[in-house]
């Protein structure tokens, strides 16, 4: 069958195999078998099936998608703007089975000045009523895809999802096909990006999205119904729904979410941080986490007010609050589960087991005199509640963290290691070209420009982070409190990168074969010794490719004391290379056609780094390879090109 009619044939796939009797076991690769499930048909008939379709209704916020397969489940979810009713999913080959759906309110999701929704204005910082509905179908068998359709009612009347397919996970020897993509965040390529995919590759078996799923997590309209021209909502460009909410929209998005499972990880857009509603900006309160040491010593010494009856939950509840929080992408996704809930996990899918690290840090600006990756603000300096601690790590994942223990397991394991493919998640630029591959990730290191109790100027520091309650008590908090504070600096060591020093070497003995990242909304690759890296993340707007010889550069970081009046303060420059990989690992360029040079001119480079040209990657375990596709998207009319392909193995 022709890739581009998947999605129509998966439209009237239910009622044809209902009409013929007709069962369909897929396996060993037939992308296009389509099956029911073994169960027993249920004694007492199901009510007709509502004609009214989810698209219909705007208070109906997405099509169904799959998550969390298991030898013989999935999780069927959706989501609604309203509690309603009798939610279910139907499922087989005359969609005569039914199971039903739990509904739980979401807690987080919110609107404010900044939100575009069709017919609606926000003044402040409100909240939105929005349902999520998940229902378990059970009795599979892995290779057979099931149709199925969603219901909900929303106290008036019924309406259903379209006809899609479902399926478990695959068995060993069965080929799976999973899209690599990440960092959607409303960027204009997004919808493309996608619709090409559904056309040309369908039927996907699995997304591996590596983070950045939207801007601010906690703002309802990224998820589901912003409005805004060439800013696609992430369900609406992964289902296929663009004009449902924008009608005069060029592309419509990719109907994937519906027939393949989606395992994201956590990228830093996924963090919001201090929740701070009366700044009347979810913005604001996302680009505001301090690191959660800060937000413990802080808890410690306001203990007796804060919670007077020591309860751990105003504890926990205070202390996320004045740190970070990860509460809407928790309740959106049902995800394997590792030692520290959702945020890292393991799952096996057939012949490939993927690893999904959080190695995530704030994203800040550069400046000299300014809260950003290397200072504070000056007039701040003596104010560390308005700190921004700099890059700062959200969790630690080196040596000797919980992370990091629980990834030496998983590389031990007999499941791990009976793979015949390895592949690796984490979001942000452990490799690469963009501006976001510096500084590396190190952890931060502060120094302290002060005057001592004489007036003259001292140096603390640097110090790593965390710094402890002791260090903080006897060494800062009295320069603060006399307001002897004159400058804070931070640095990320390039020698002491904890991927580069711990990560990696650990990857490579255990034979992993893929690291799959974003960040910096790229398409780039390298290798070392059987270890290969891509970012194929380039779905939005661009931050840059920079090569030797190629101008520009990378952020120049400031070299001399002179241009900081406030500090004799400075910055190492071998720490923040100018261009390249931050390490000198090799950039593989690409294989088959050179896009950059094709579609945009620039000549031959080992890149695709466009706000036109998207970029596109799929995973083939029959194949065993990993193929790129670019697709330019000025031209809605003309087909995407495949420019690189390689295998894991060889």
């Amino acid at each position: 069958m022709d890739r581009r009619t998947f999605g129509k044939k998966v439209s009237v796939i239910a009622a044809a195999l209902a009409g013929s009797g007709a069962l369909a076991a897929c396996g060993g690769g037939d992308d296009d078998a389509v099956g029911t499930n073994p169960t027993t048909p249920p004694t007492t008939p199901l009510a007709p099936l509502p004609t009214t379709r989810f698209s219909s209704d705007r208070l109906v916020l997405s099509e169904p998608m799959l998550q969390l397969p298991t030898a013989d489940t999935v999780r069927v979810v959706w989501f609604t703007e309203f509690e309603g009713k009798d939610h279910q999913v139907r499922y087989g080959a005359s969609l005569d089975r039914a199971v039903p759906a739990t509904s739980r309110k979401m807690s987080r999701m919110y609107e404010d000045k900044t939100s575009k929704v069709t017919g609606r204005t926000y003044t402040g910082v409100t909240e939105r009523d929005i349902w999520r509905h998940e229902a378990t179908v059970t009795g599979l068998t892995a290779g057979v895809r099931v149709p199925y359709v969603a219901v909900s009612s929303d106290g008036t009347k019924a309406m259903r999802s379209d006809d899609n397919t479902l399926q478990a996970l695959p068995a060993v020897g069965q080929t799976t096909r999973l899209l690599l993509t990440s960092d959607l965040q409303l960027k204009k390529m997004a919808a493309a990006n996608y619709e090409r995919v559904a056309e040309t590759l369908a039927p996907i078996d699995g997304v591996l999205f590596a983070g950045d799923l939207v801007n601010v997590p906690n703002r309802a309209s990224e998820w589901f119904d912003n409005n805004v021209p060439d800013a696609p909502p992430f369900f609406a460009a992964m289902q296929g729904t663009m004009t449902k909410w924008q009608p005069t929209s060029t592309y419509t998005g990719g109907a994937l979410l519906q027939n393949a499972w989606i395992m994201p990880i956590l990228g830093n857009h996924e963090y919001s941080g201090r929740w701070r509603p009366q700044t009347n900006d979810l913005g604001t309160m996302f680009n505001d986490p301090q690191p959660l040491w800060y937000a413990e010593m802080r808890y410690a010494q306001q203990a007796a007010t804060i919670n007077p009856t020591n309860d751990p939950k105003v504890r926990a509840t205070w202390i996320a609050d004045n740190s970070f929080e990860t509460i809407s992408y928790e309740e959106m996704f049902t995800l394997p589960e590792g030692p520290d809930g959702k945020r890292y996990y393991s799952q096996r899918l057939g012949d490939v087991h993927v690893i999904a690290m959080d190695g995530n840090r704030i994203w800040r600006g550069w400046g000299a005199n300014s809260k950003g990756k290397l200072s504070e603000t000056l007039a701040d300096v003596n104010n560390p509640d308005a700190w921004g601690f700099g890059d700062f790590q959200f969790w630690p994942f080196g040596k000797g963290s919980r992370q990091y223990t629980w990834l030496q397991g998983v590389l031990d394991s007999a499941e791990f290691k009976s793979a015949k493919y390895k592949i690796v998640m984490v979001h942000q630029s452990v490799f690469g070209l963009g501006d976001n591959a510096i500084p590396t990730m190190a952890q931060t290191k502060v120094s302290f420009d002060y005057e001592d109790t004489n007036g003259q100027r001292r140096i603390l520091g640097p110090l790593a982070l965390p710094i402890s309650a002791a260090t903080w008590a006897s060494d800062i908090q009295p320069i603060i409190a006399a307001k002897r504070m004159r400058y804070v600096k931070y640095d990320y060591p390039l020698a002491e990168d904890v991927w580069k020093t711990d990560i990696e070497p650990l990857l490579v003995a255990a034979g992993v074969q893929l690291v799959h990242v974003g960040h910096s909304h790229l398409w780039c690759r390298s290798k070392v010794g059987n270890l290969n890296y891509i970012e194929t993340s380039n779905v939005g707007n661009t931050y840059g490719a920079y090569v030797a010889g190629l101008a520009p550069k990378r952020t120049a970081i400031p070299a001399l004391s002179a241009t900081q009046p406030h500090t004799t303060l400075t910055w190492n420059q071998a720490d923040y290379p100018l261009d390249g990989d931050p390490h000198g690992r090799p950039i593989v360029a690409p294989n088959l056609r050179n896009v950059m040079a094709e579609l945009a001119g620039t000549g031959n480079v080992p890149f695709l780094s466009s706000n036109d040209i998207t970029a596109y990657s799929v995973f083939d375990s029959k194949a065993g390879t990993i193929s790129s596709y670019a697709f330019d998207t000025r031209y809605p009319a003309r087909a995407p090109i495949k420019f690189d392909e390689f295998p894991l193995i060889g």
